[in-house]
């Protein structure tokens, strides 16, 4: 859940959080003549094989980092953020460990503060009955060399946090929040190829 009553945001337990297309155009010669066809076409499989290398895995196992979020381009740069939002909602839902939020950020303050507002939560048996949250982009990433950055709107609700007796816990839940103008600065890790988060801003 987000905090947004004083300029600087701080994030409680259940935070909610291009490559331009290459148009192929086929030119046709106009000549009615037959063709004979190749017969050194190369093998699918291994073309394939060729220019769709397999990213190593990274993420829980169950909600692992899409590939589209492992591009270093302004597409890669929104789907990463969106999938950590989506991310925060997936830990909180299944009561998970938080590590993985850790993991795909780096010196990120926010970050950590929701990882350890889980942990809490975990921690004291609690769970989510609901966990609603909106997320728009603000137009593509914008990449600097090995640096990004994204602005989106979220908005947050409805939360309803519930202790293991099945009692609603008011101060873990929320209504719902009107639009946030938020932001995160990304940078590219060459050893994970992936971005991870360095700066979280929400409201």
């Amino acid at each position: 859940m987000i905090n947004t009553g004083s300029d600087d945001v701080t994030w409680r337990s259940t935070t909610r959080f291009a490559a331009g297309l290459a148009v192929a155009a086929v030119v046709l010669s106009g000549c009615s003549e037959k063709q004979e066809a190749n017969s050194t076409l190369p093998d699918p499989s291994s073309s394939a094989a060729e220019t769709t290398p397999e990213l190593p895995p990274l993420g829980p196992d169950e909600f692992p980092v899409p590939d589209e979020a492992r591009q270093k381009t302004p597409d890669g740069v929104v789907e990463f953020v969106r999938y950590y939002v989506a991310l925060a909602k997936f830990l909180a839902d299944s009561s998970s460990d938080p590590q993985p939020l850790l993991d795909l950020s780096q010196d990120c303050g926010v970050c950590g503060q929701i990882a350890e507002s889980l942990q809490e939560d975990l921690n004291s048996g609690y769970s989510y009955r609901d966990y609603d949250y909106n997320f728009e982009e603000l137009g593509p990433g914008l990449l600097h060399g090995d640096s990004a950055e994204m602005g989106f709107v979220y908005a947050q609700g409805p939360i309803t946090v519930i202790d293991s007796a099945g009692k609603v816990v008011p101060t873990r839940s929320s209504a719902t929040t009107g639009d946030l103008q938020s932001g995160a600065v990304l940078r590219w890790r060459d050893d994970l190829q992936s971005w991870v988060i360095t700066t979280l801003t929400v409201g």
